[in-house]
Formats: structure tokens, C-alpha cells, sequence
């Protein structure tokens, strides 16, 4: 082989290639015909060349020399074997810049004699594009593909980057639980599991995971056996996985154990294991999705009930629109006084409520979620529509709700029913406190004979006797219990039962979700039968047990339950001393910049009054520890904690000096006895990023990374000076940042990317934003001022502690030239008065800004509750929207604006922070804009709110003059 290797290289470049391409081409349509003859047909990858050792060598040298003679024709007519090239550096891509890494591998790429570079790096897709139309070729899909025009074609025939391969074996690990035949046996299903489970991994991990079909089928190949051949890989290539994933320990130990766990099924066949034992065969599949669960606690002398929310990722498997709504959208949960944060329903949670849900409307609603992922959420998440509850009490916890509705003699209850039902005439059922509407609650003690008319009583509001058929869990105890007919464990945990009769059996049938039943022998002389039921999967299962008579064999007593299996990374338990501690981001996975400028704020729940360590860590892409902060902490913990305490921590000289170098950050909460909890933000994959550095004369200067592909981005800088007016600049050189800093945006298609740049200290009074009205037309005009404040507000702030401060300086002026627009001369005169006041002079402002809300008598009535309350607001955004709305309510009615709610939500941002409303829907906003320009003491009312818990909190912060520090 070495010999016919060296004969070959002996012929030239243009030989080598010519004789590889027609190898590669013969084996590639080889590898196709058996592809598609799968069902559904799988795509090919470019990495599984099948070439190894000497023969790889040889194409890879052959690139490189063809490189570096131009690429002319003679060596573009044998395409294949840059294809593979270009497979084999995705295949070693880390993140970062994709063509200098091409430019080290093949020298010469990135310039040349003659050299187009666009051209060329075009070139490679096409050549891709020709592989998925001659083989069968794999293509990117979704996000990856349209914000990565280029580099997700050799990235995805990668098939796995070598530095993602451990999260691979991880995520194939903790899956291990929710594998069944089903999901091996179809790639596509296994793929839409797994994508599900990806929220806690890194991002450019869920980016190539978001091609569910091709994350399943090399999950599948990954799953197979040692010695067994895959339909979805080559030997070759599955090998070389299997050994990337093998160098390190952990790697090695998760995907072993995914192995074996994917064995068993593979082997078990879902057939019968043994005496005492039952498999399960389903007729149909079970939602992965487990309903709010409801259960009581006793506070404040009455039954508070309280909702379990479900999991809802698993829902994106239907649908991928789920998780970008779960996490973009505020959500109503039915009987909750306040609407939930954005991302907030990702984290499974237990929530009180403050009235009983009413029946026909949904549990569960994103705000403005699109209808069909409302009505996603709301088939599979459903309460029992009543008018009758029934809760069991426990020795240790709280009454949990027993679906089947059956009272067991002996057991103590809680009866729960709407006002006006009537509950039965019974003596051991009285009315008992609760502190909801709508309802009311029964203490019920259930004696242990119930006779025939008390059973009758019973039955009037639903209820039934159960005492024939006992079914109850034996060995390990499960994850709850209501005493009667629900069960829950972990999956992967065995689901063991004992069923006692109170009559005489020899037999009896299990029947697993109205599947086949199988019969199951008492032992003899034994009134209880154990027995353990095996492959249930994530959900909810019903089973049903009935006692066979012995002579006939026919179902003489039955008993029911309800099986949960709840999956291990959704199980979260209630935040109580020596069992956890929880920590809640929103948005939910925000990025690290985000997290730097306060776009996205943290909060920590746990037992009252704990003490905890929470952690500040700065990592590079290597995962080294470059800085960290310790702070002591009160548990729980606010966002507006979370908002003091980064700004006294992020601001550190230390931290700063660290950040650019980051490329995560990792926030952890810990104390002994309580529990720990992390999160980890990352600096972001994108597409466009922009990149500040020093130079030598110290002024600063920015670069752009363009992972796009395209060569229409364009870039342009805005002045401090004059903040909505830009000017253009090349987006391929370096850029000198001016002495009083700005913003650079970078724009190519719908891809945006734009940062603050860093001004020199000594010209902070140099720059004075000026906002100069440029339209007559006053929607246009507050359209104009929205968008330009939403530019500023959402680019990213680098790691200098003047630059944040023009940022605010230009918001400022932004959202008092939009207020001006709006309020009318008056008030634009205040607002130019406020510009030049001190913190105290702010708080004489007050009293004018109450009298220029209004004068009409609803006006000056909503002015003066507004006045009244802006103590209470200072610290508390939820009672200032909430007490703001009850404020307008009547100015809001006779304006035709609608809800006051939404209403108060819209006017405060727009008061505060006017780019935020850019992210409304556009008619809703633009109704809200006419319908605020129609009114203008609306802005008026809001601003005075705004501006007025401002300066109380402004004050607080500081002395008064003249007094001692």
C-alpha cells in the first residue's frame, strides 16, 4: 500500500486529486445507494472518507499544495477532496475564527497572488451543495445554516467537532434514563429527545443539536454495540468517534454506561424477565409531559393551595417554537396574582395561588405566545375540572390531590368544592378555613366502617369507597405517594408494587396503559402478590390490577392507580433547609454580556433567612479560571440584590481586567446543609462579534469577526455627540475608536451585532447627546426614538467602566426627547430643567411634575395616588406596575386603551427604557403609540412615576448635604 501511495504522489498535485476524487466519488455513491435505503433515508457525511494513515496524508497534502499554487482549474475540476479536507478541519474546530484556523492548515488561503477570497470560501459551499446532490449529502438546517452561510457546511460534516464530543457522552449519559426501543429504533424521535434535553450545555453544542434528524442518527450509531455495524456511520469513522470520546475518563465512562443502558433494551426485547416480574408492552405512547399537580398547605390558620408546574421542554419535540416562546414570553399561570418572568416556566416550580383555577380557562399561558403553542401548552397540561378536589393528609407533607377520588376507611382527607356545591350530610366531614375565592374546604375523617347510605353520600359529589383491592409501592420508596392512586419515581428506578386482597384470589391481570394484560399468580396461601413493572417511560401510566375469581378466571375485583415516571433533570425538590437551593436567570439562558450590562438580572431562592457564598467566575475558552469573586449573600435573594451587588462587583479592576479575555461566566450559590446551585453564561457563538483591543498609544480600537459568509455586512459607527445619526465604515480593517467613544453596529441580512465603544476618561465632558426632532409627523418621529434607544440599549458594554456611562448618558437623552414629543412644551420644559438639577433638586421637581400630570379631575386623581405611593415603589418593579395600573385605571378606560395592566407594563417602559418596546408585537404597539399620542397624560402619568421612584431611591443612596460620611 505504501508503494501504490508514493507512486501516486510521484504524478503531480493535479494526479493525486484526480485519483482521490474518483476513489472518494466511487465510495461516497456506494455509501449513498445503502443510505437511502433506509427508512427514512440517511444522509452521508463528508468525514466518512474511509481514508486513514498514509492515504489521508496524501489528500491533505495534495490541498495544500493546491492551495498554494492559486486553485486554479486544473485543481478545482477534483472538488471531493477539499470537500473531505474542509470536513477535517471542522472536525478539529474549536469556536473562535473559522479561516484563520483553514489559513494555518492550508497556507496561502487567505491571500495571494490574484486571490479572491469571498470567491473561494463560496467555492467550498458550492462544492458541498454538489456532495448533498451527487451523495446524499448531510445539510444544516435552521439558525445554524442561515446564520452560518458557509462554515456550517464543513462543521456539520464533522459530524461531531472533536471538542463537543464530551458533551455528546454526557447528554447520551444523563439520557440513558428515558431510552426505550421506540426512540433506538427511530433516529428522528431519539433526536427531538435528546434536543430537549440540551438546556444546560454549551451553546454552540445546541447549535449543532438543533438538526434533530442528524443528531439522532449519530446518536443511534453512537448507541450501537462494540462489534456491531451501523447503518448511520462507517466503522471508520464511528471508530475514531468512539476513540475522541475514549481520551478522557468521564467521556469514556458516560458513553460506556449509555451503552449498556441502550443494550439492555436492545436485548430485552420487551419481553417477560422472569417469575414475579412484568414488561411492558404499550399500545400507545404516553405524553412525556406530567400535568400540575395541586396540593394544600396549612398558613395563616386556612388551606392555601398551592400548583406544581410540569416540565414543558419536552414539548418542543412537537414543536421547536416551544422553547424559543418558553423563553421569550411572560406567562399567566390561572389563579397566580402575577404574571411569571420571562423563561421562568423552564424551571419545574411549586407557585401559590391565590384563587382557585376557574374551569374552561388554561392553567398555563404565555402573555403573547403564538396560538399554537398556547394550545400546545394547554392540551397537555390540564387540572381536574371539579367541581370536587379531594386531598389526602399525610403523616410528613402536605395533602396531595388524589385523581381517582377514593376515600380509604381510616384515612383523613381535605375536601375542596366550589361555592355553592353542596357537601355530603355526612358527621366526619366539616367546613374547615381557606384563604382562596371561590371554594371552600372540608375536613373529612373517614371512620373505618363506612356504611351503605355514607357511601351513597359519598357518591353525590364524586367520591367512592375504595377497601377490596390494596395497591401500594414496596422497595425503593418512591418520589411520592398520595396513600391511595398516584405514584411517582425517577426514571430508571424500578416501579415496584404489592397488590392485597381482601378476598380470596388466585390470580390476577395487570393491564399497563389499556395495553395487553398479563396474569400474575398469587402465592400460595399469600394474600399479597409482589411485582414489579419494567421500561415505563417518562410520563404518566395508568394500570389497572383485577382479581380473578378461581374457578372462572373472570375479573371479580379491580383496583386502579396512577404511575408518574419523572425524568432525572426535571425532578426539582421544594427549596427547604438541607435540601436545595435554586437560582433563576431571566432571560432564562442569558449570555455573558448580557449578564455584564444588566440585561439580564439573577435571582436565588431557598429557606428564609439563610446565609449562602455566592461565586463570580471569569473563564477563558479553555476553561481556565482567570478571576473570581466571593460574596456572602441572604437568601432569598432579589434581582434587585442581584442589580447592587454587580454593580459594586463587575466594576472591580481585577474582574475588569479579566473580562475580554472570558470567554463564560459561572454564578454559584452554596451553603452546607442547603444546597448548591450554578449557572453558567457563555460570551455567545455568533455569527458577527465584535472584538476591542489597546494599542500602543493606548487608544482603543475595534475589530469585527464575521462567521456569516456573506460579503453585504455592512458597518457603521454612531457618535456620542449625535447618537441616531452614523456613519459608514469597512467592515474587513480595524477601526479607530473616537476619543469620546460611541457605538459600532455591524448588519448582514437579519444578523446584527453592535457594541459600546470605550471613551478616554479625560473627554467624559466633552460629550453632550443632542437629539434634534428630524420629522413633523409624531408617530414617525417616537417610532424613529424607539428604534434608535433600542440600538444603544442592546449593544453589548465591553469591560470599561466609562463606557457604560455613555451609554446611559444617550439612553437618557433619548427617552427625554421621546417624552417631549409626546407630553407636550410643558412638560419638555421640566425635562430641560431636570437635566441640569442636582439628586435634591430632582425631589423638588416632584410637586411640579404632579401638577403638570393633568388637570382634569380623573388627572389630577390619578397624579396624587401616583404621589402617594412612589415610596412604596422604589424597590418593588412588581407593586410599581401593579399600583401604577390601578392609578390610570379610569384615565386608561376613558382613553380606549383597554387592559390597564398592559397598559401600565407599556407606558413604564416606554417612560424608562422606550427601545425595550421595540420587542412588542407591532400592531399592539403601534395601537398603544396612537393611543398614548391621543392622550398624553398618560406618558405624563408614567414618567412621574418613573422619574419620582428614581429620585426617592437616588436620595437613599446618598447623604444629605453637608452631613458627614
Amino acid at each position: 500500500m505504501v508503494s501504490s501511495v508514493e507512486g501516486i504522489a510521484r504524478g503531480g498535485s493535479v494526479e493525486v486529486l484526480k485519483h482521490l476524487h474518483l476513489q472518494l466519488d466511487h465510495h461516497f455513491r456506494t455509501l449513498h445507494e445503502r443510505r437511502r435505503a433506509l427508512h427514512p433515508p440517511a444522509p452521508v457525511f463528508a468525514l466518512e472518507h474511509d481514508l486513514v494513515g498514509d492515504e489521508l496524508e496524501l489528500l491533505l497534502a495534495a490541498v495544500r499544495e493546491a492551495v498554494a499554487d492559486g486553485l486554479d482549474a486544473r485543481y478545482r475540476a477534483w472538488w471531493l477532496p477539499f470537500a473531505v479536507f474542509a470536513a477535517e478541519i471542522g472536525y478539529d474546530y474549536v469556536g473562535g475564527e473559522f479561516w484563520p484556523l483553514w489559513g494555518q492548515r492550508a497556507p496561502g488561503w487567505e491571500g495571494g497572488p490574484q486571490w479572491n477570497v469571498p470567491l473561494n470560501r463560496k467555492r467550498i459551499k458550492q462544492w458541498f451543495r454538489r456532495f448533498a446532490d451527487d451523495y446524499g449529502g448531510a445539510e444544516p438546517r435552521g439558525g445554524f445554516a442561515t446564520n452560518f452561510t458557509i462554515i456550517a457546511w464543513p462543521i456539520t460534516h464533522a459530524v461531531m467537532p472533536a471538542d463537543l464530543q464530551r458533551q455528546m457522552a454526557q447528554l447520551l449519559f444523563e439520557s440513558r434514563g428515558v431510552l426505550n426501543a421506540e426512540l433506538l429504533a427511530d433516529p428522528d424521535a431519539l433526536g427531538a429527545c435528546l434536543v430537549s434535553r440540551t438546556g444546560g450545555y454549551s451553546e454552540r453544542f445546541r447549535i449543532l443539536c438543533a438538526n434533530q434528524s442528524l443528531l439522532g442518527q449519530v446518536a443511534v450509531a453512537l448507541l450501537s454495540g462494540d462489534e456491531e455495524e451501523s447503518p448511520y456511520l462507517v466503522r471508520s469513522t464511528l471508530s475514531r468517534l468512539v476513540a475522541g470520546l475514549s481520551n478522557e475518563q468521564a467521556s469514556r465512562s458516560w458513553l460506556s454506561r449509555a451503552r449498556q443502558s441502550a443494550n439492555v433494551i436492545r436485548s430485552s426485547g420487551f419481553l417477560p424477565t422472569g417469575a414475579g416480574a412484568a414488561s411492558v408492552q404499550r399500545r400507545r405512547r404516553v405524553s412525556t409531559v406530567i400535568s400540575p399537580r395541586m396540593f394544600l398547605r396549612n398558613q395563616h390558620g386556612g388551606w392555601q393551595p398551592y400548583l406544581e408546574l410540569p416540565d414543558l421542554t419536552p414539548l418542543q419535540t412537537i414543536s421547536p417554537q416551544v422553547e424559543q416562546e418558553l423563553r421569550s414570553q411572560r406567562a399567566r399561570v390561572e389563579g397566580h396574582p402575577r404574571l411569571f418572568a420571562r423563561g421562568r416556566l423552564l424551571w419545574p416550580d411549586k407557585v401559590p395561588l391565590s384563587a382557585w383555577p376557574r374551569p374552561g380557562v388554561p392553567v398555563i399561558e404565555l402573555e403573547r405566545g403564538s396560538e399554537a403553542v398556547n394550545r400546545l401548552i394547554a392540551e397537555h397540561c390540564s387540572i381536574d375540572p371539579g367541581p370536587w378536589w379531594l386531598f389526602r393528609k399525610r403523616s410528613v407533607g402536605e395533602p396531595i390531590e388524589v385523581k381517582g377520588k377514593f376515600v380509604r376507611p381510616g384515612n383523613e382527607y381535605c375536601l375542596v368544592g366550589r361555592v355553592g356545591s353542596k357537601p355530603p350530610s355526612l358527621p366526619w366531614i366539616a367546613p374547615t378555613m381557606t384563604s382562596v375565592e371561590g371554594v371552600h374546604v372540608f375536613e373529612v375523617t373517614v371512620p373505618q366502617k363506612v356504611g351503605a347510605a355514607e357511601v351513597e353520600q359519598l357518591a353525590t359529589v364524586g367520591l367512592a369507597v375504595a377497601s377490596d383491592v390494596s395497591i401500594r409501592p414496596v422497595g425503593l420508596v418512591p418520589g411520592s405517594w398520595d396513600g391511595d392512586g398516584a405514584i411517582e419515581w425517577l426514571v430508571g428506578e424500578p416501579a415496584m408494587l404489592a397488590v392485597k386482597s381482601a378476598h380470596a384470589a388466585d390470580k390476577c391481570a395487570v393491564t399497563v396503559d389499556r395495553g395487553l394484560p398479563f396474569v400474575l399468580e398469587f402465592p400460595e396461601g399469600q394474600p399479597e402478590l409482589f411485582f414489579a413493572l419494567e421500561n415505563l417511560g417518562v410520563g404518566t401510566h395508568d394500570v389497572n390490577v383485577a382479581l380473578l375469581t378461581p374457578e372462572t378466571d373472570r375479573p371479580l375485583f379491580s383496583g386502579s392507580l396512577t404511575i408518574t415516571i419523572r425524568d432525572l433533570h426535571t425532578n426539582r425538590e421544594a427549596a427547604t433547609e438541607g435540601t436545595a437551593i435554586r437560582l433563576f436567570a431571566t432571560p432564562a439562558r442569558p449570555k455573558m454580556t448580557e449578564l455584564w450590562d444588566g440585561r439580564a438580572s439573577l435571582s436565588i431562592d431557598g429557606p428564609l433567612e439563610t446565609r449562602a457564598e455566592l461565586s463570580i467566575t471569569l473563564r477563558d475558552d479553555a476553561g481556565r479560571e482567570l478571576e473570581r469573586q466571593l460574596h456572602g449573600i441572604s437568601v432569598p435573594f432579589s434581582d434587585g440584590a442581584w442589580e447592587k451587588l454587580t454593580e459594586q462587583v463587575l466594576r472591580k479592576k481585577r474582574i475588569l481586567g479579566a473580562y475580554e479575555e472570558a470567554e463564560s461566566c459561572e454564578v454559584s450559590v452554596f451553603q452546607n446543609g442547603v444546597g448548591f446551585a450554578s449557572l453558567v453564561c457563555e460570551r455567545g457563538f455568533d455569527p458577527l462579534r465584535w472584538v476591542l483591543a489597546k494599542r500602543h498609544s493606548g487608544q482603543h480600537e475595534a475589530r469585527l469577526i464575521d462567521r456569516t459568509g456573506n460579503d453585504d455586512t455592512q458597518v457603521h459607527i454612531f457618535s456620542v455627540e449625535a447618537p441616531l445619526a452614523c456613519m459608514a465604515q469597512d467592515p474587513r480593517g480595524p477601526i479607530a475608536v473616537p476619543a469620546t467613544g460611541g457605538l459600532l453596529q455591524a448588519i448582514s441580512g437579519k444578523l446584527t451585532a453592535a457594541t459600546i465603544l470605550p471613551p478616554e476618561p479625560n473627554q467624559l465632558r466633552q460629550s453632550r447627546p443632542a437629539v434634534p426632532r428630524s420629522s413633523d409627523d409624531s408617530l414617525l418621529e417616537v417610532q424613529r426614538l424607539i428604534e434608535g434607544h433600542r440600538r444603544w440599549l442592546d449593544a453589548d458594554l465591553p469591560a470599561d467602566p466609562f463606557a457604560r456611562h455613555q451609554q446611559e448618558q444617550v439612553l437618557e437623552a433619548i427617552t427625554t426627547a421621546l417624552v417631549s414629543v409626546i407630553a407636550g412644551p410643558r412638560w419638555a420644559n421640566l425635562e430641560r430643567k431636570r437635566g441640569t438639577a442636582g439628586a435634591y433638586r430632582q425631589l423638588e421637581l416632584l410637586d411640579e411634575m404632579e401638577k403638570l400630570v393633568g388637570e382634569p379631575s380623573k388627572q389630577r386623581a390619578a397624579a396624587r395616588q401616583i404621589a402617594r405611593h412612589l415610596w412604596q415603589w422604589v424597590d418593588a418593579p412588581a407593586a410599581l406596575s401593579e399600583g401604577f395600573a390601578g392609578a390610570i385605571e379610569a384615565v386608561v378606560t376613558s382613553s380606549g386603551l383597554g387592559d390597564s395592566q398592559a397598559a401600565a407594563d407599556f407606558l413604564l417602559a416606554l417612560a424608562s427604557r422606550p427601545g425595550s418596546v421595540a420587542n412588542w408585537a407591532e400592531p399592539e404597539r403601534d395601537r398603544l403609540l396612537r393611543g398614548v399620542l391621543t392622550s398624553p397624560v398618560l406618558i405624563r402619568a408614567a414618567r412621574f412615576a418613573v422619574l419620582g421612584t428614581h429620585a426617592l431611591r437616588d436620595t437613599s443612596d446618598r447623604p444629605a448635604p453637608g452631613a458627614g460620611r
